[in-house]
């Protein structure tokens, strides 16, 4: 057994309480699976030709037969001038575009971009603005300071060791096997210069009180037969995590001090995450400015820290039952943002049912006034004005039709001056500096106000709509002109069909539920086809496409055009208890995380099937990854006579053994165990009370139907034990099921191509009742 190595490396309806009566749901598929018309006869075997249209129907085969599907503009200078790469087959070529007129001319190279550093960066450095030092997290867990131009270092701490660091990332970073295995270096975490180059603020990790984990390497890469343990430091529910806090130290004379934080009221540490979402200084660096979460996001801080004396001051503190949120999800930036160098603040708040801005002073706390406000979401800050005290943000819910589409506007800093810059009836391509990792956008950031604070450019489209990129005027909204379409051809080419948006009301009989149906490019609506409830249903965000990149990409790499075109009729949806809506909607599942959402799914999918009979909903099939993986084992648990068969890829199925993280306790509240308190007492037995729900391997006798679950062995993400679990209470319980238990993989697995090409023959085999190709090898990349 190997020890673990100490190296620094670089990075991965809801139904109410009760379960629904099963006659109930048989009998509503039933009826409609009668009047839905005979079923074709079972084939002895799907053609190859089946799954070679399939193949090409991929995400990332068809991202090669669409050109300029989304446009990246470079402002030139400080003009209203901007360049892009135009795309076609072939080959590129550079256009620069004058935003006032709309004039485009062809140049032969794209002009000078931004001035490169003149010092070398040596990799893991995190530079400082002025570019003349820098710092580093070394193996010894200690920061040092690079002098960038002589290249001397010195230590600027010495208390580092393992498990206990300066800048150190957490092993519940997700992402640690892998790093052992990276030849390159992080930046250390979550630290930052102050603008006067020469305060750093960097947080001290201790985890040295955190259990380990063992991960097994069964296939080891250096091509050893004897299988490597390695020792990863994970919290586990019921445990205490990372410790953390917060220092200033002075680059020059080596001087530190604690910022003074309330840490017993900051959310726990999760990953890199650190409890605080943003920080902000004012030009001369004698404040710090602090957008924090509070324990189990029920509050947010906005703190301003005296970096002369680390003292810090509660400018706001607001306070939510459920869930504090600062952006309509939280894998994104938060949208706060400091004004007037520190005098007053933007806050994103809930506090009327929907997500609007509200501006504050930071001397005494007050609420100058509200900026937005109505019954639709500010979804994301984009830019600020501060000249002419602008803000711009994208808005959802603001314009009749798809709540969901995005839409750029300006408003003044009193709230004055409202005005709409993007009228399309679609979703606008527009993201705030740092996006969400999982926005499935196929975009960019990019600064859309032009230098002189004249005109927006921005891309826009629908699910059935190839991209634009077009110019209009901040004063009145006026359109310029439209630059760009994108060069779809070769996709429809291909085969490809765009989906079917739908909207169909909830159970409650109000809330709209939206989403997009993918149907068989040979489609017939003679025939019956089984259906498939393609899914990523995680509370933190909404997955369902809504512009053409995600449409034909696919959200995850479930490629839905790929599946459809294996004879199926796949659904995607966001439910109830899910992001980018109003406080009611997206709060609606709160202490239902063993549902999920899904039954809103059941009753949206029997719904489309009313006036749709070519859908078999006697043939309901379920896919996802992650927490689509998740949601896919409670399917068949919750709605075992509705969802006939599940895949599973890295889905957590016992949350009360997964690690310590916010999203569970957020979304389902703390765990409570019989000592009374959300930490896991002497019996390391128990599975607190309120989580039980949750716990697949108590729930193992209600599975009915066919069950694939695939995980990687070296998955942090979703580590190994939460599922083995439960399959080990499927084999006590005396179920069936397929597992595919995958060496050396970590949570992202699901990409290759064999697991694609499993997938698609279970759900052919078990849901279609078809017999697929025999071993046919699935090219993600090429074909």
């Amino acid at each position: 057994m190997s020890m673990k190595p100490r190296q620094e490396g670089s990075a991965g309806a809801l139904r109410p309480p009760g379960r629904a009566n099963p006659a109930v749901i048989a009998f509503a598929a039933a009826l409609l699976a009668a009047c839905s018309g005979p079923k074709p006869e079972p084939e002895e075997r799907v053609p190859v030709e089946t799954y070679e249209r399939a193949e090409r129907l991929m995400g990332p085969n068809l991202l090669q037969q669409v050109f300029n599907y989304f446009v990246v503009p470079h402002w030139i200078g400080s003009s209203d001038e901007f360049w892009y790469e135009r795309k076609f087959q072939g080959g590129s070529e550079f256009v620069i575009v004058n935003a006032a007129t709309g004039e485009k001319r062809v140049v032969d190279q794209a002009p000078a971009g931004a001035s490169e550093q003149g010092s070398a960066v040596p990799q893991g450095v995190l530079a400082s603005p002025c570019g003349r030092l820098g710092v580093e997290t070394r193996p010894d867990n200690n920061l040092w300071l690079h002098d960038l131009e002589t290249g001397e270092t010195r230590a600027l701490t010495t208390s580092g060791e393992d498990d206990f660091g300066w800048g150190m990332y957490p092993d519940n970073r997700a992402d640690y096997v892998p790093r052992l295995y990276d030849n390159k270096r992080n930046l250390p975490a979550n630290t930052q210069w102050a603008p006067d180059c020469r305060l750093v603020l960097v947080p001290l990790i201790d985890q040295r009180h955190v259990a380990e984990y063992p991960f097994i390497e069964s296939v080891r890469k250096d091509g050893t037969h004897r299988p490597a343990v390695h020792r990863v430091r994970i919290p586990l529910m019921g445990e205490r995590p990372a410790r953390f806090a917060w220092y200033l130290i002075d680059a020059v004379s080596g001087d530190r001090r604690r910022v003074e934080l309330p840490y017993d009221e900051l959310m726990l540490i999760m990953q890199d995450f650190v409890a605080v979402r943003e920080f902000y200084w004012n030009a001369d660096a004698s404040k710090l400015y602090m957008a924090a979460h509070g324990d189990n996001l029920k509050t947010g801080f906005l703190f301003e820290v005296d970096t002369a004396s680390g003292a810090a001051r509660t400018v706001i503190r607001e306070q939510d039952d459920i869930r504090k949120e600062f952006n309509s999800t939280t894998y994104n930036a938060v949208n706060v943002r400091l004004i007037k160098d520190g005098a007053q603040a933007i806050w994103w708040s809930q506090r009327d049912g929907w997500g609007h801005l509200y501006r504050y002073a930071t001397e005494t706390g007050e609420l100058l006034n509200r900026i937005t406000g109505g019954e639709w979401l500010v979804r994301e800050i984009i830019d600020i004005d501060e000249e002419r005290e602008r803000v711009y943000f994208t808005a959802s819910g603001s314009r009749p039709g798809n709540p969901y589409y995005r839409h750029l506007y300006r408003v003044q800093f009193d709230g004055t001056g409202l005005t709409l810059l993007t009228p399309e009836d679609a979703d606008h391509l527009l993201l705030p500096n740092r996006p969400w990792v999982l926005s499935g956008d196929g975009a960019v950031p990019y600064p859309p106000v032009s230098p002189s604070g004249d005109y927006v450019i921005y891309n826009y489209s629908r699910v059935d709509q190839p991209t634009r990129f077009a110019i209009r005027r901040v004063l009145d909204g006026k359109l310029v002109a439209e630059i760009e379409e994108a060069d779809a051809s070769g996709l429809y080419e291909a085969g490809w069909r765009p989906p079917e948006e739908f909207m169909v009301l909830a159970p409650d009989g109000k809330s709209e539920l939206w989403g997009t149906i993918y149907k068989p490019g040979d489609f017939d609506p003679g025939n019956v086809y089984p259906v498939i409830d393609g899914q990523y249903a995680s509370p933190l965000t909404a997955m369902t496409p809504r512009h053409f990149y995600q449409a034909f990409r696919g959200r995850q790499p479930l490629w839905p055009s790929s599946l459809a075109e294996l004879g199926f009729i796949v659904v995607s949806l966001d439910s109830r208890g899910t992001a980018h809506r109003s406080k009611e909607f997206s709060q609606h599942g709160y202490g239902r995380l063993n549902l999920i959402g899904l039954g809103d799914h059941v009753h949206a999918i029997t719904e489309l099937a009313r006036d749709r009979p070519y859908m078999d909903i006697s043939r309901v099939g379920v896919i996802g990854h992650s927490y689509g993986g998740y949601a896919a084992i409670r399917a068949m648990l919750e709605f075992p006579e509705f969802y006939k068969v599940g895949v599973s890829s890295a889905g957590p199925a016992d949350m009360h053994v997964m690690y310590n993280d916010y999203h569970w306790s957020a979304y389902h509240g703390k765990p409570l165990y019989r000592n009374g308190t959300e930490w896991l007492g002497e019996d390391k037995t128990e599975t607190p009370a309120n989580w039980r729900d949750m716990a697949a391997s108590m729930q193992a006798g209600r599975l009915k139907g066919k069950l694939l679950i695939q995980f990687g062995e070296l998955d942090e993400n979703v580590p190994p034990n939460s599922i083995l679990n439960f399959v080990d209470s499927l084999i006590a319980a005396n179920k069936d099921f397929d597992m595919l238990y995958l060496p050396n993989r970590d949570h992202q697995f699901i990409g290759e191509g064999y697991i694609i090409r499993r997938n698609w023959d279970y759900l052919v085999r078990h849901l279609a009742g078809r017999t697929p190709p025999e071993q046919f090898m699935l090219d993600v990349n090429s074909r």
